[in-house]
Parts: C-alpha cells; sequence; structure tokens
C-alpha cells in the first residue's frame, strides 16, 4: 500500500531530506514529487518555501479474523461390530493368483496385487541452472594509463587544464588519460587521497569538471571529440544505484498500476534509466518537464502518454 506526506523546506533538498528524516527512510526507499520549486525573492522580500510529496510504501494491513465459538456437537455412538479383523480378512477373496486369461473369472482385467512394502524409489534432482546475470549499463575498470607517445595534443592540453583546475580548488590529484580512449572518445580518470571533494553532490562538481574540460579539449580541434572523466569509477557505481532505484520503482508501478515520477536528473542519469527499463515487461518510460528539472515517469505498459505541445497539422 502506498502512503504519502507533504513537506516544505527552504530549497527543494531541504524539504525531501525532512520528509525521509521524518519517516526514517533512505533516498531510494521513496519517489519524490515536486508542487513547488519555491522562490528566493530580493533581500528576503517575495521569499516562498520548496513544497514536495513524498511517496513510500506500507505493508498490506491483513484484516482481523475474528474466532467463531466452536458448537457442541451430538457425538453419536456407532454400533458394535462382532466380526473380528481377521475373520474380515479370511473372507475376502485372494487376489494375488487371478489370471488374466481365466474363462471362469468375471473380472479378466484384475492383476497380481502389488507387495506390501514396495521398495522406495531414488529420487533424481536435476541441477538447478544458474541465473545468467545482467551485464552492468557502465562497467567497472582497472585504470591503466596510456603510453605518452599516444596521446594526442588536445589530450595533453585537457590533462593539463585539470590539474590545474585541482591546484586551484587545493585538491590533491593527478588527471591521467586511459589507454581505453578512442579516437574520437577521450577517458581521463582522476587518482588522490579525497576525492569527494572532485566528485560533489550526486556528481555534480565532477560533471561541471566535465564540462569545462569538453571546452579546453575542442577548443582547437577540427572534429568533436567526446570525454569522459571519472574517479574511483564513480559513473559506475551511480549507474548500479540508479538501476537498482529504476527496477525498484517499476516493480511498483506493475504492483500497483500507477505512474510514478522520478527526481529530476541530468540527460546522462535519464539515459541510464531508460536502458534499465528497456526490456522490462509491464512498464514504459518517458521524460517530462524542462531543463533543469527534466524528470522520468515509469508508467504501467499501455498508458497514454501527454500530449505534445504546440500546433500540430492533421495528417491527410
Amino acid at each position: 500500500m502506498l502512503k504519502s506526506i507533504e513537506m516544505t523546506g527552504a530549497t527543494r533538498d531541504d524539504a525531501i531530506q525532512k520528509a525521509l528524516n521524518t519517516l526514517g527512510l533512505d533516498r531510494d526507499d521513496v519517489s519524490v514529487e515536486v508542487l513547488d520549486n519555491g522562490k528566493r525573492g530580493f533581500l528576503g522580500f517575495g521569499s516562498s518555501d520548496a513544497k514536495v510529496r513524498v511517496t513510500y510504501e506500507v505493508p498490506d494491513e491483513k484484516p482481523e479474523i475474528k474466532e467463531q465459538p466452536i458448537e457442541q456437537t451430538e457425538v453419536l455412538e456407532t454400533p458394535e461390530i462382532t466380526e473380528t479383523k481377521e475373520e474380515k480378512v479370511s473372507n475376502l477373496p485372494d487376489l494375488s493368483e487371478i489370471a488374466l486369461d481365466d474363462p471362469r473369472r468375471t473380472t479378466p482385467h484384475l492383476v497380481k496385487a502389488a507387495p506390501k512394502n514396495p521398495e522406495p524409489t531414488e529420487k533424481i534432482e536435476k541441477p538447478r541452472k544458474e541465473r545468467s546475470e545482467r551485464e552492468p549499463i557502465v562497467p567497472y575498470i582497472t585504470p591503466v594509463p596510456m603510453a605518452d607517445e599516444l596521446i594526442s595534443e588536445d589530450a595533453k592540453q585537457a590533462v593539463k587544464f585539470i590539474d590545474g583546475l585541482l591546484e586551484k580548488l587545493g585538491i590533491e590529484g593527478k588527471a591521467t588519460v586511459l589507454d581505453i580512449s578512442e579516437p574520437d572518445h577521450v577517458k581521463i580518470d582522476i587518482s588522490g587521497k579525497d576525492m569527494g571533494q572532485v566528485i560533489g553532490r550526486r556528481g555534480d562538481t565532477l560533471d561541471a569538471i566535465q564540462y569545462l574540460t569538453s571546452l579546453v579539449l575542442n577548443q582547437n580541434s577540427d572534429e568533436h571529440l567526446r570525454l569522459t572523466i571519472d574517479t574511483e569509477n564513480y559513473r559506475a557505481k551511480r549507474a548500479e544505484s540508479l538501476e537498482r532505484l529504476a527496477r525498484k520503482m517499476a516493480v511498483k508501478v506493475c504492483k500497483y498500476h500507477r505512474a510514478m515520477t522520478l527526481e529530476p536528473m541530468n540527460p546522462y542519469e535519464r539515459r541510464i534509466i531508460h536502458a534499465s527499463l528497456q526490456n522490462f515487461r509491464g512498464v514504459t518510460t518517458h521524460s517530462t518537464g524542462t531543463e533543469p528539472a527534466r524528470r522520468v515517469v515509469i508508467s504501467p505498459d499501455g498508458s497514454a502518454r501527454p500530449p505534445r505541445r504546440g500546433f500540430q497539422p492533421r495528417k491527410k
């Protein structure tokens, strides 16, 4: 059974955290719907709090079963049987010697009686087939640096920019081009002691570093080069968490036949949600809203999607 509470806060994140503290649940255990993003105002005037609705699952209540008193019934006495058990058995015909082709018998289909204590048959257990594990959307990797003579000049400038940016931020770290890089896709790993500052809240800082470095990488390049920056396999861990969240919400959608809206995500994380539920039977996904508040909606399969905005001429 689904229940929901509404909570307000200075910001959207504050309202969500208050609801989680009240319920005593983790972020992956609930579905959040933003009712009002709130306003900051100017110099304290015209500001308003953000408001969210948090939906969570509780176990179904079992109906109480009232115990009915047992009515006393009259017990009927059975008549005494004078014939003993041995006499009964002696009066029965011997079925073990009846032949199938004896014309004197009126029941030719009787066969020889089976032994009283048959030997137990050995039960053969079939080996269970191991469940095939799903391949992760973003695999874990072991960072292996690329040889210096194979690194392009554009990639070297990107590494130099990242090292200088980390030095300005006061973070001890080093950027390295990985050997799994491709000619049109540069992959860089940042290593250091405390990479939590590089990752930021849900990868916001890491995404910002990747965006700025992408501008530097493509500054003097004729063709557009893709760039992926990672540290401590954060991309794989985040994708695994999103995939687990998507399947958990899909199970609830199938159970309650209700659409559920996830929190706002960037395009990269939305693609992970769509890919996780691409072959999930019974649900379909689509995105709604505008950036940066665009969210993924998980709906029961066959439900109508919202109409597109704008005028569309009728096809003839």
